[in-house]
């Protein structure tokens, strides 16, 4: 909260004083991703490093980077990935549909919109995209070559320069990553099957952080995005029948929430102009999400939407992939590696990457598992009869005892939050008349709890046995719309996968998010897939001081 109104006071203050554009935060976002040739539904694992220009140092200012993945005929998926002091990690899909060419990867922050003249390319990173279900091509994105003149352009180069980190084989299945730079460094490493198949040209991270010292002075700053500096701020907007009816929602609150067993509501005012935004700490995954306005009449018609926070901002200049007959095999062997792993449970091949995000309700509840009481048929009874934090009186609103800081206990006097497996049932009566045998068990937060611009006297979540809503009835203007949340942070190690797995993996081993202090070693075990092959490791990073470090090493 504090961090927020100093944020607050500092935009008032650039307002008021108009302080030249130096003084301002400036960031630019640097992607190194798994490789950089793909089939038509593979996965792109991306690490993010958000740069603070003014400093050269990472930037510990904006929590979500957003992507995009474009060819010259448009915009084909989007990801978004949280950033924690400047670096993130995330996966984007490919989607099956997608045209062969070459495509361009684009991050960005929220900051980074409100630069004016931002150039969106420097940072971005080129990739292939071969679809072989389809022989749909990017349109004037692919250039024909036959096979010895591919070959000729696929001449093995020599094993790139190395600075700070020293890649260092240890037998066939491990690498030691040592770390020379003479400070801390934060790094990603990839090793993957190189099959011959071109590889479209990239600058390396070295080059970008060349670039962002050479930076000319930006050319202003406006305010058309708040920067998001805790997380995802969600947009959203009333829609409705009518000018008159959407104005009439100005100062009402809404609400964003999303089922789960760790309730995690967010509440904003509406402003004049049915515009909203819920300061969320990042939502991750691909899951739905629950709109409300509180206090709307049932025949006032309007409800929310979401704004999509995505600029789309084009390609640039992308060159075009060069096709083969050559590749047929390669190809193909590709594909089938790509469906097998759809086919099997990849999530025994991923590392889930701690994020320490703190949920809104973060203390331990108090817990009634109703199957070890009397079942009672009518949920007023269930509150009066079992939990005893809880009372109903003779109104519809459900209260909490609360307890403060010094233990001491009373009854709240204003409105407790009342929910049904993490979502938000404005209207208690609701939930007095759900039925309690759905209901698993009863969480009580016997404490005050800021949600967005409402304060509430207690939190009481009623979890159901499917953790669905079963039998939810909801209010008129309530909306469930699908949500892309943040990339769920991600490692792909394969330390999971079993005998049975039938390897055939292009990328081996994938870490977004290595730290190293300096001076000091890490190792890396690899998982080798079933056929034999040569197989290269790449890593880049960054220093503690901003200066970047890189290694590869070839044929593994």
């Amino acid at each position: 909260m504090m961090k927020r109104l100093i944020h607050i006071l500092l935009c008032l203050s650039l307002s008021a004083f108009q302080l030249q554009a130096e003084d301002h935060l400036r960031e630019r976002v640097y992607l190194s991703t798994d490789r950089t040739v793909y089939v038509a539904g593979d996965a792109i694992w991306c690490s993010a490093y958000c740069l603070d220009v003014n400093t050269g140092r990472l930037s510990s200012f904006s929590e979500i980077a957003y992507v995009e993945l474009h060819s010259s005929d448009g915009m084909a998926q989007t990801a978004k990935i949280s950033l924690k002091n400047g670096r993130g990690a995330g996966c984007l899909e490919i989607p099956n549909t997608v045209p062969t060419g070459n495509y361009r990867l684009i991050a960005y922050t929220a900051q980074s919109c409100n630069e004016k003249g931002y150039d969106y390319l420097p940072g971005s990173r080129t990739v292939s995209v071969f679809n072989t279900f389809s022989g749909a091509r990017v349109k004037s994105g692919v250039e024909l070559v036959d096979a010895a003149a591919y070959e000729d352009f696929c001449k093995e180069s020599a094993p790139g320069a190395s600075s700070g980190i020293e890649l260092v084989p240890e037998g066939r299945d491990a690498i030691l990553i040592k770390n020379n730079s003479g400070a801390d460094v934060s790094l990603n490493l990839s090793v993957f099957h190189n099959d011959g198949i071109a590889a479209p040209y990239n600058e390396g991270i070295a080059s970008f952080v060349r670039g962002v010292k050479a930076l000319p002075p930006a050319e202003g700053f406006s305010m058309e995005r708040t920067p998001e500096y805790e997380g995802e701020i969600v947009r959203a907007r009333v829609v409705g029948a009518n000018a008159d009816l959407i104005a009439g929602t100005a100062g009402m609150h809404a609400f964003l929430s999303t089922p789960g067993l760790v309730p995690n509501p967010y509440s904003a005012r509406i402003g004049g102009n049915g515009e909203v935004s819920f300061f969320t700490t990042n939502i991750f995954g691909e899951q739905e999400i629950f709109l409300e306005i509180e206090g709307l009449d049932a025949d006032n018609g309007c409800h929310l939407e979401i704004v999509s926070p995505f600029v789309n901002v084009g390609p640039g200049a992308v060159a075009p992939l060069k096709l083969s007959s050559c590749l047929a095999g390669r190809l193909a062997a590709r594909s089938v590696g790509m469906q097998v792993e759809k086919a099997f449970n990849a999530d025994t091949l991923y590392e889930y990457i701690p994020d320490g995000r703190l949920q809104l309700l973060r203390t331990k509840p108090v817990r009634y598992v109703l199957d070890d009481y009397t079942r009672f048929p009518d949920m007023r009874e269930v509150l009066s009869e079992i939990v005893q934090e809880t009372r109903t009186g003779s109104g519809s609103n459900i209260r909490v005892r609360m307890q403060d800081s010094y233990n001491t206990v009373y009854m709240s006097s204003g409105m407790s939050m009342a929910m049904i497996d993490g979502i938000p049932v404005l209207d208690q009566s609701r939930i007095l008349e759900y039925d309690p045998l759905l209901v698993q068990y009863i969480d009580v937060y016997p404490y005050s709890y800021l949600i967005g611009t409402r304060l509430f006297g207690g939190v009481v979540n009623f979890v159901t046995y499917k953790g669905n809503l079963p039998s939810c009835p909801f209010a008129d203007n309530v909306r469930i719309v699908n949500f892309q949340g943040a990339s769920v942070p991600r490692a792909y190690t394969c330390s999971g996968a079993g005998p049975e797995y039938p390897d055939y993996r292009q990328t081996i081993w994938w870490h977004p998010v290595i730290n190293i202090p300096k001076g000091e070693s890490y190792r890396v075990k690899i998982k080798r897939p079933a056929y034999e092959g040569r197989f290269d490791a790449v890593a880049e990073g960054l220093s503690a001081d901003g200066t970047p470090v890189y290694a590869t090493l070839g044929n593994l």
